[in-house]
């Protein structure tokens, strides 16, 4: 497994280095391997900040080994008392082969991407007009693929965009209660390693 990932290195509080570099894995699922790049082999010293980039997003984390050739990050922990690395919402992309749902107003649809605090759908310029007028919060179950759990909750549209494609994304903040934020918590951070270590 070969792929594109971006690193930037704290190396005072006022300069950062930006890296592009490969992913090389994951270690004992605990580490992420990296390939050593001469800013990296420099500047990438034990102990230093580094925001890894990569896929749809970024862990705050720090080099905890290198050698010539890679450089080992280390995973950042999560409790249930706060987001993966301390960040509010990193967002992932469900596996195609085990797909997230959700039931938005009572229509059942994919999910696009999700974090914590929100999801995306793809939508048509007929529902961007219904919602974006009514400025209201819908009620929402969503499914994830983890022993069927269902949570419970509302949602609001925040943010529309467009993909490339010519298809429309519609954003939404999503309202459930701790016990349920919890649930969406470790999934993402189960997805997070299975995309770090190129499961689909």
């Amino acid at each position: 497994m070969n792929s594109h990932a971006e690193l930037f290195l704290f190396v005072r509080d006022d300069v950062v280095i930006y890296i592009i570099t490969t992913l090389l894995g994951v270690v004992d699922d605990s580490r992420i391997k990296v390939k050593t790049t001469p800013l990296l082999r420099r500047f990438g010293l034990e102990g230093t900040r580094v925001y890894f980039k990569y896929s749809t997003f970024i862990l705050p984390t720090k080099i905890v080994g290198k050698s010539d050739d890679f450089v080992l990050l280390d995973f950042p922990a999560l409790s249930p008392e706060k987001p993966l690395g301390d960040r509010k919402s990193i967002r992932v992309k469900p596996s195609p082969r085990k797909p997230v749902y959700v039931s938005l107003n009572g229509k059942e649809k994919e999910v696009y991407d999700i974090s914590e605090v929100g999801f995306s759908v793809k939508c048509s310029e007929d529902e961007i007009d219904t919602q974006v007028r009514e400025e209201k919060t819908f009620s929402v179950v969503l499914k994830l693929p983890v022993e069927h759990t269902e949570i419970r909750g509302e949602a609001k549209l925040v943010n529309v965009r467009e993909l490339k494609n010519d298809e429309v994304l519609c954003g939404y903040e999503l309202y459930v209660d701790d016990t349920d934020m919890v649930k969406i918590r470790f999934y993402i951070y189960e997805r997070v390693k299975q995309i770090l270590k190129g499961i689909d």
